[in-house]
C-alpha cells in the first residue's frame, strides 16, 4: 500500500478514535425500550399509536358516560331517599290543614231555611257536617297511611328518627284529642262542641305542623348535604378526568416525539455519515437498532459504506499499483522518486535509477498472443522482486518498461556506481534466463533487457529529469545492440537537446519553406541523362545547409516525414510537368525516396493518385524508391499498394539493394522497375573482390528478373569502368553530376539532351 494511502488511513483511524461517532440511539431516551420499539416497522408503530389513542378516547368517553350515569343515579337516589319523604310529609301537612278547613266550613254553613235570617248559634247544616265528617275521616285515614309508609323506612337512630318520634306523638294527640272528638261533634251536630274541638284541633295542628316542618326542613337539609357531596364527588371525578386527559396527551405526545426521534434521528445520523463519506471518511460506525425501515436504511448505508470503502481501497491500489504485476506504477514511482531525491539532498548519499526495457517484447504479443505476453511480464516481475528488496523499489511504468530506484548507496560516486552496476548486471542476467511460456509450458523464450542507469545525489536533479536521463541511457544501450547496460553520460543529454532543438527548427522549416528540392541526374552507359533523383535539402537561416543525414532521421522519429514527403511528391510532380512540357526532356524519369512511415499511411495511395490527377503528368515517369526494410515489414500491405499504383503507371525502384534481407520470392511478387546497388558495394568494387562479386550477382539477378540496375555513389572513372564491365548500364554519382538546384539541373539536362536526343530517348529501354 502506498505511503500516502497508509497515512490517510491512519489519520482517519486516529480521527475516529479521538472523536468517536455517537451511537445511533444515544440521543434517544430509554435505551432498552428504544431497542424494543425498533423491532416493529414504522407503519406498525404508527398503527399501535393510533390504536392507543383510540383506546384512550374510548376510555375517556366511557369514563364520562359512567360519570353521567352515576350522577343520574345519584339524583335518582336523592329523589327517592329525600324527595319522597318530603312529599309524604307535605301531603300529611296538607291533609291536616284540610281537616281544619273542613271544620271551619262545617261551622260556617247553616241550614237552607235560615239563609239570609239570623242563624241560631247552635244550628248546623247537617249535610255539610256529615260531608265534613266523612272527608275528615278519610283524611285521618290517609294521614295514618302516609305516616306509616314514612315511618316504615326510617333509620333506627338519628336526628330524623327523633323528630319523627316527636311528630308521631303530636300526630297521635292531634288525632286522638282533636280529630276524633271533632268527628263525634260533627256527627252530633253539636255546634259548640265542634267549635271547641276545632279550636283544640287547631292548637294541636299548630304544634304538629311545627314538627312536620322541622322534618321537611331536615329532609331538605339532608338533600342539600347529599347534593354538596355529589358536587364534590363530581369535582373530584372531573379533576381525575382532566388529569387523566392531560396525562394521556402527555403520554401520546411523548410517544409521538419518541416516534419522530426514532425516524429523524437515524436520518440525521445517516446525513452525518453521508457528510463524512463525502469527505472521504469511510470509518463511521453505523449501529442498526432493529428491523424497521430506518434500520433497513442504516443497514443498507452500512453495506454501502463498506462497499465504497473497499472500492476506494481498490481505486487507491489501482491509482498507485499496476493491476497486472502488482508493482508500483508511474504515479507511485514519481512520489517515491521525489522522496529519494529529497533524501539524497539531505544525506549526500548516492542513489541509482535504472530503466529496464524488455527487448523484442512486441514479438511475443504478435506471435504467442497477449495472454502469453502478460504471463511473461509476470515472470519478469517475480525475478525482479526476488533481486530488488527494500530499501530498493521496482516499478512498472509501461508495457515492457520497468524502473528500479535503489536505496542509499555509497557516498563516493565511483563506489556507488560499482554497486549500481552490480545490481543492474544481476537484473540483466536474471531476465536473460529462459522463460517457459504458454499453457503447456512448452514454449521457451530467451529474453534480453536493455538497461539505462543514472546516479543522483546532492546535485538536485528532479525526478522527471532523472527518468529522462535513464531513458537516454537505455536507448543508447538499445542502439549499441540491446541486452546491455548503459550508464548515463551528460553528452547524451547534450545530443538529445541538440536533436530536440533541431526537430523544433525542422518543424518551423516546413512552415517557413526553408526546404528545397535538389536533383541529381542519372545517366546511361554513354553518359546521356535518363532521369534524376529528387534529394531534399534544408537551408537553415543560421545553421546554414543542414545535412540530410542529420535531419531525415529526426523527421522520421517526429512524424514530420509525412508532411515533408507529401511536399516532396508535389514538387516532383510539378517538376515532371515542367519536363513533359519540353520535348527533349519528356522522356526523363524522376525518382523520389518514400519514407516507410509515409508509405504506411492508410491514405497514401489515394493522396498520390489525387496528386497525379491534379498535375496531369505521365505517371510512368514517376519512380518511387522504397527500402528493403519497408518491403519486408508488412509484405501484403506493401504489395497491394504497389500494385494499385503500378496499375496507374507509377514505377518502383528497390533502394540500397543488398543491404537488407529481401528474398528472391519476395522480389518476384513486387511490381519493381529498377534495383539500385548500394553505394557501399560501389565504393569498394574496384579493390574488393567480394564487392565486385556482389555487384555482378545483383546485375545478373536483375537481368534474369527483367529489372533495370542502377549503381549509385560513383565517384571515380575506375568505378565507372568496373561497373560497365559488370554489365551495369545506368549510373548516378558525383563522377557525372552532383545534386543541384532544380533550375541548375534543368539547364544541365537541356544541355546534355541536345547532344543526342534520339539516342537518349531510347536509352532507358536497354537493360
Amino acid at each position: 500500500m502506498p505511503m500516502r494511502v497508509v497515512s490517510r488511513l491512519r489519520a482517519r483511524r486516529s480521527g475516529s478514535e479521538s472523536c468517536p461517532a455517537q451511537p445511533l440511539l444515544q440521543s434517544l431516551p430509554l435505551q432498552g425500550a428504544a431497542r424494543w420499539i425498533f423491532r416493529w416497522r414504522i407503519g406498525t408503530r404508527l398503527a399501535l399509536m393510533m390504536a392507543l389513542a383510540a383506546l384512550v378516547g374510548l376510555w375517556l368517553t366511557a369514563s364520562g358516560l359512567r360519570g353521567m350515569q352515576a350522577s343520574v343515579g345519584e339524583l335518582q337516589r336523592v329523589y327517592a331517599e329525600r324527595m319522597t319523604p318530603v312529599r309524604t310529609l307535605s301531603q300529611i301537612a296538607q291533609l291536616m290543614l284540610a281537616n281544619q278547613h273542613q271544620l271551619q266550613l262545617a261551622l260556617a254553613r247553616t241550614p237552607d231555611g235560615a239563609a239570609g235570617a239570623r242563624r241560631p248559634p247552635a244550628l248546623l247544616d247537617e249535610d255539610a257536617a256529615q260531608a265534613a265528617a266523612l272527608l275528615i275521616e278519610r283524611n285521618v285515614q290517609a294521614i295514618d297511611a302516609l305516616w306509616h309508609s314514612y315511618a316504615g323506612v326510617l333509620a333506627p337512630d338519628g336526628d330524623e328518627t327523633a323528630l319523627a318520634r316527636r311528630f308521631a306523638e303530636h300526630r297521635e294527640d292531634y288525632l286522638r284529642q282533636g280529630m276524633v272528638p271533632a268527628l263525634v261533634a260533627l256527627r252530633a251536630l253539636d255546634h259548640g262542641q265542634i267549635l271547641y274541638r276545632a279550636a283544640s284541633a287547631g292548637s294541636l295542628y299548630e304544634r304538629a305542623s311545627a314538627d312536620i316542618q322541622a322534618l321537611i326542613g331536615w329532609q331538605f337539609e339532608r338533600a342539600r348535604a347529599i347534593h354538596e357531596e355529589g358536587l364534590q364527588r363530581y369535582q373530584r371525578t372531573r379533576a381525575r378526568a382532566l388529569w387523566a386527559l392531560a396525562l394521556t396527551v402527555l403520554v401520546l405526545g411523548l410517544l409521538g416525539w419518541w416516534q419522530i426521534c426514532a425516524i429523524t434521528e437515524p436520518l440525521r445520523q445517516a446525513r452525518q455519515v453521508f457528510a463524512r463519506m463525502a469527505q472521504g471518511d469511510w470509518s463511521s460506525p453505523i449501529e442498526v437498532p432493529g428491523r424497521d425501515e430506518t434500520s433497513a436504511l442504516l443497514a443498507g448505508l452500512r453495506d454501502l459504506q463498506t462497499r465504497l470503502a473497499d472500492n476506494e481501497r481498490e481505486i487507491e491500489h489501482l491509482i498507485h499499483y499496476d493491476p497486472l504485476t502488482g508493482l508500483p506504477n508511474r504515479r507511485l514511482l514519481r512520489e517515491h522518486l521525489a522522496r529519494a531525491v529529497e533524501a539524497g539532498r539531505a544525506d549526500a548519499r548516492q542513489r541509482a535509477l535504472m530503466l529496464l526495457d524488455l527487448d523484442n517484447f512486441k514479438t511475443i504479443n504478435d506471435t504467442l498472443g497477449h495472454e502469453v505476453g502478460d504471463q511473461y511480464l509476470q515472470q519478469v516481475t517475480q525475478r525482479l522482486q526476488a533481486l530488488v528488496r527494500p530499501p530498493h523499489l521496482v516499478a512498472r511504468i509501461g508495457g515492457d518498461e520497468f524502473v528500479v530506484v535503489t536505496g542509499a548507496l555509497h557516498g563516493e560516486r565511483a563506489q556507488a556506481l560499482t554497486e549500481a552496476l552490480a545490481l543492474g548486471e544481476s537484473l540483466r542476467a536474471a531476465l536473460a534466463a529462459p522463460c517457459h511460456l504458454g499453457a503447456t509450458q512448452g514454449a521457451v523464450h530467451h529474453g534480453s533487457t536493455s538497461i539505462g542507469l543514472c546516479l543522483f545525489g546532492a546535485e538536485g536533479a528532479s525526478g522527471k529529469e532523472l527518468l529522462k536521463r535513464a531513458d537516454l541511457a537505455m536507448y543508447q544501450a538499445k542502439a549499441a545492440g540491446r541486452n546491455r547496460l548503459c550508464v548515463f553520460d551528460p553528452q547524451m543529454q547534450t545530443g538529445m537537446a541538440e536533436r530536440a532543438a533541431l526537430t523544433a527548427a525542422l518543424r518551423e522549416a516546413v512552415d517557413h519553406r526553408q526546404l528545397a528540392l535538389h536533383l541529381q541526374p542519372q545517366v546511361d552507359a554513354r553518359g546521356l541523362p535518363v532521369g534524376a533523383e529528387a534529394l531534399l535539402r534544408w537551408q537553415h537561416p543560421t545553421l546554414g545547409m543542414v545535412a540530410p543525414a542529420r535531419f531525415i532521421p529526426l523527421a522520421e522519429s517526429s512524424g514530420l516525414i509525412v508532411p515533408i514527403g507529401q511536399w516532396v511528391l508535389r514538387q516532383a510532380c510539378a517538376q515532371l510537368r515542367q519536363w513533359q512540357a519540353c520535348e527533349e526532356l519528356r522522356h526523363l524519369e524522376l525518382a523520389v525516396n518514400v519514407s516507410p512511415r509515409q508509405f504506411q499511411q492508410p491514405d497514401f495511395v489515394a493522396q498520390l493518385l489525387a496528386l497525379l490527377d491534379d498535375s496531369g503528368i505521365d505517371a510512368t515517369r514517376l519512380v518511387l524508391e522504397l527500402t528493403e526494410s519497408l518491403v519486408v515489414e508488412d509484405v501484403q500491405d506493401t504489395v497491394d499498394k504497389m500494385r494499385q499504383l503500378h496499375r496507374r503507371g507509377v514505377r518502383f525502384a528497390l533502394d540500397d539493394f543488398g543491404t537488407g534481407y529481401s528474398s528472391l520470392a519476395l522480389l518476384r511478387q513486387l511490381p519493381l522497375h529498377q534495383i539500385k546497388i548500394d553505394r557501399s558495394f560501389v565504393r569498394d568494387v574496384t579493390h574488393d573482390s567480394g564487392s565486385a562479386t556482389i555487384v555482378r550477382t545483383i546485375a545478373l539477378l536483375a537481368r534474369s528478373l527483367g529489372l533495370q540496375v542502377i549503381a549509385e555513389g560513383i565517384e571515380t572513372p575506375a568505378q565507372h569502368q568496373t561497373l560497365l564491365a559488370q554489365r551495369c548500364r545506368f549510373f548516378q554519382g558525383y563522377w557525372f553530376a552532383r545534386p543541384m538546384p532544380q533550375v541548375d539541373c534543368l539547364a544541365w539536362l537541356q544541355q546534355r539532351c541536345r547532344v543526342a536526343p534520339s539516342v537518349s530517348s531510347s536509352s532507358r529501354s536497354t537493360l
